[in-house]
């Protein structure tokens, strides 16, 4: 079977009509669909089919919502990223001096490239691959050319993390001894068994963010480790949603203005966009502002 022949803008227009979607302002239409992909868009329209596995739409779904839960999930997505990357560097900078004074301290301070230093040896020998390839695609990084021409091709940990991805960071850190992960999860105020869990969800959700994913109407693993005092707390919190994992944002910010911040920051993206949402598709039950009100310290 053959793939589906492309559509011009006009002829994606008609599609949507022909399958139910009201379209007023055609003009308006005819702009969003030339900047936005037609199948990253119809993502937004999901909620609205009579049937999941075809494409017509319920009676009154117009392109007018379809695209405000679009421009939504934008905003959400960029009210994100700065405090992911908060996140990030924090996580980068504890793994890479926590591992670095328990491993790294005799000479030659290499022992992040060490497999005896790492208990599951398979995913640090990927790591170290991975962590070779970025170094090519950074060859013409001053830091990169230093360590290559003065130190054999090797970095110490603190300028590998640097280069690494956040995926892979977290991979290096749930590849790490118990010993090793306690030291770095003790410094974030937390368990070892919770990091390796959170950093895991966190690149996941920092590469939906980075790569335009959808973030609304979305499943999202793997599920967070909230503890069984929150769920036991707020039974209709649903540990594979976007909620779960705003709060495990929170829990990993380290100021109480940030929190705080990020939390006024999506009761304001809610009230604004509240006529098109349907909170189900976050995961956020009735009473979601005082659970998130209840991550601030």
């Amino acid at each position: 079977m053959g793939l589906k022949p492309p559509l011009s803008y006009v002829d994606q227009i008609e599609r949507l009509k022909k399958n139910g979607v009201e379209i007023p302002d055609y003009e308006t239409a005819l702009s969003v669909l030339s900047e936005a992909n037609y199948y990253r868009l119809s993502g937004y329209a999901l909620q609205f089919r009579i049937d999941p596995q075809k494409s017509r739409y319920q009676s009154g779904t117009s392109f007018e919502k379809i695209h405000n839960l679009y421009l939504f999930d934008t905003e959400l997505r960029n009210l994100l990223k700065s405090y992911l990357e908060k996140i990030e560097i924090l996580c980068r900078t504890r793994i890479a001096y926590g591992f670095s004074l328990n491993k790294c301290q005799l000479p030659p301070h290499d022992g992040h490239y060490e497999d005896r230093n790492f208990y599951n040896k398979d995913s640090h020998k990927k790591i170290i691959e991975s962590l070779h390839r970025e170094e090519n695609y950074n060859k013409d990084s001053l830091i990169v050319k230093h360590h290559r021409a003065k130190y054999e091709n090797k970095m110490p940990l603190w300028v590998c993390v640097e280069i690494m991805s956040f995926s892979n960071l977290s991979k290096l850190y749930h590849a790490m001894y118990i010993s090793d992960k306690e030291t770095i999860a003790a410094s974030l105020s937390t368990r070892h068994d919770i990091l390796s869990n959170h950093l895991h969800c966190l690149s996941n959700l920092r590469n939906k963010c980075a790569h335009g994913a959808r973030l609304y109407n979305s499943v999202y693993n793997p599920p967070p480790k909230l503890g069984i005092a929150t769920l036991k707390k707020y039974p209709d919190l649903k540990s594979n949603s976007f909620l779960a994992y705003l709060i495990i944002i929170i829990r990993r910010l380290t100021q109480n203005e940030d929190k705080k911040a990020l939390v006024d920051s999506f009761f304001n993206l809610i009230d604004k966009y509240h006529i098109y949402l349907d909170l189900d598709y976050l995961g956020c039950p009735v009473n979601y502002e005082m659970i998130l009100r209840g991550e601030i310290n």
